[in-house]
């Protein structure tokens, strides 16, 4: 159990009366019915009982920073702008009540509201969309590739040359030329 960092206010750390750990009020890890339970954390538990890992990352770095709109947090996280529309269009049928990026800087997440699991996760090129049945599916944006897909031909490959004379060499390998 790593001790937490003496850095971080006791009166940002706060327990579920059942949990085996401490949390910030806006840890990805807490549902609504966890968040309804909250207790302040008490110095007895900061003795017993260890930090979330997320939310000492989030405590020791100022935490996430939340918008008031998609558009605000497109502008903060340096996202392509040809990469944009196609996120506004997915972010458009989605519930963004809440908007935020995390202190790593790596993503912009929605959801319907705090203690709800995000809605998705817009990335710089792709998008991390949640299912209703459990779990996400990742959408790359277009223009972006990341391998060829089956049956796309391999990049050309130029022809051997003969490092001697610089003409194309044959099948054989071996410069008509020079031999």
């Amino acid at each position: 159990m790593l001790p937490t960092p003496p850095d971080i206010d006791l009166d940002s750390l706060f327990r579920v009366p059942t949990g085996k750990m401490l949390h910030a009020r806006e840890c990805q890890h807490l549902t609504e019915k966890s968040l309804a339970l909250l207790e302040p954390a008490t110095e007895l538990d900061l003795a017993k009982l260890p930090l979330c890992s997320s939310c000492r990352d989030a405590l020791s770095t100022g935490g996430r920073a939340h918008y008031t709109s998609f558009d605000a947090a497109l502008e903060a996280l340096p996202v392509p702008v040809e990469h944009r529309p196609h996120m506004r269009e997915v972010a458009a049928a989605l519930d963004t009540a809440q908007v935020w990026i995390p202190a790593s800087r790596s993503y912009i997440a929605v959801s319907a509201g705090p203690g709800i699991e995000a809605s998705a996760y817009f990335h710089k090129t792709f998008v991390d969309v949640h299912q209703e049945d459990g779990g996400y599916v990742r959408e790359w944006v277009p223009g972006h590739r990341t391998t060829r897909s089956a049956g796309e031909a391999a990049p050309a490959q130029l022809p051997a040359v003969c490092p001697t004379c610089f003409v194309q060499l044959p099948a054989s390998g071996r410069c008509d030329e020079c031999d």
